[in-house]
C-alpha cells in the first residue's frame, strides 16, 4: 500500500500548489469594533413582509432573513476606511442558490454603494460593488471548497485597505482584487435570493479591525 500512500501524498501536494495565493501581506491593527449580538442596538435592523425581507437581532445572532427578493442589507452605524471585518455565519435554510456574506464602504445614505464579499450555499463565491441600484461583478460568481455547503457553518473575513478588496473563507484565501471607488463608509451584512427562493443565515461574533499592507509605511 505504500505506493497508494505516496500517490495520495503527491496529489495533496498538486492540490496546494493549484490553491490561490493573496499578493498582499495583511497587517492588523487595533480592535475597532467586536458585536456578539446580545443588545437589540448593536446594528441596524428592517423588517418589511411586502418586501420580503427580515433581518432582526435574534437570539443573541443577526439573522438575515430574505425571500423573493434581491440583495438586502443591514449597515452599522461608524464609518470605516482600511480594515478587516470577520463573522461567523451559519446557513439555516435549505435552498442553495442564494447569496449571504459581509459588506464593507457602504454608503452613509444606505442606497446599496459599497462592497459585497459573498459566499452561497452551493460553495460559490464573488466580490462586488454597489452603484446606483446596480450590484456588479467585480469577480463573478466561482466555485471553491473553501465553503462548506448547505446548512453549515462558514467563517467569512473581508479585506478592505486602500484599493484592496479580499475574500477568505473559513482561513484559505478566496480571491482578490482592486477597486477605488469607495474609500471609507460602513460595515454591513448582505443577503440576496432569486424569486421563488429564500435564504436564512444567522450572523454571530463580528468583528472590525484597523489594518493595513506590509510594506506599507
Amino acid at each position: 500500500m505504500r505506493w497508494y500512500v505516496g500517490l495520495l501524498v503527491l496529489l495533496a501536494l498538486l492540490l496546494a500548489s493549484c490553491a490561490p495565493k493573496a499578493t498582499e501581506t495583511v497587517r492588523l491593527s487595533e480592535v475597532l469594533s467586536e458585536v456578539d449580538f446580545s443588545h437589540s442596538y448593536d446594528w441596524e435592523q428592517y423588517s418589511n413582509e411586502d418586501q420580503h425581507v427580515d433581518f432582526r437581532i435574534e437570539d443573541g445572532v443577526f439573522r438575515a432573513h430574505a425571500w423573493d427578493h434581491g440583495f438586502i442589507w443591514a449597515l452599522n452605524s461608524e464609518a470605516h476606511t482600511n480594515v478587516v471585518i470577520q463573522a461567523d455565519t451559519r446557513q439555516l435554510s435549505t435552498y442553495a442558490n442564494n447569496a449571504y456574506g459581509l459588506m464593507c464602504r457602504a454608503a452613509p445614505t444606505n442606497n446599496g454603494d459599497g462592497y459585497y464579499f459573498l459566499i452561497s450555499g452551493d460553495g460559490s463565491y464573488t466580490i462586488r460593488s454597489g452603484a446606483t441600484d446596480v450590484v456588479r461583478g467585480l469577480i463573478k460568481w466561482e466555485p471553491t471548497d473553501a465553503i462548506q455547503q448547505g446548512q453549515a457553518i462558514n467563517r467569512i473575513r473581508i479585506v478592505c485597505i486602500d484599493d484592496y478588496l479580499a475574500l477568505y473563507v473559513n482561513g484559505r484565501f478566496v480571491a482578490e482584487t482592486r477597486d477605488d471607488r469607495y474609500q471609507r463608509g460602513f460595515a454591513g451584512i448582505a443577503a440576496a435570493v432569486p424569486e421563488g427562493g429564500d435564504v436564512d443565515v444567522a450572523f454571530d461574533d463580528l468583528i472590525i479591525r484597523e489594518a493595513w499592507l506590509a510594506g506599507e509605511p
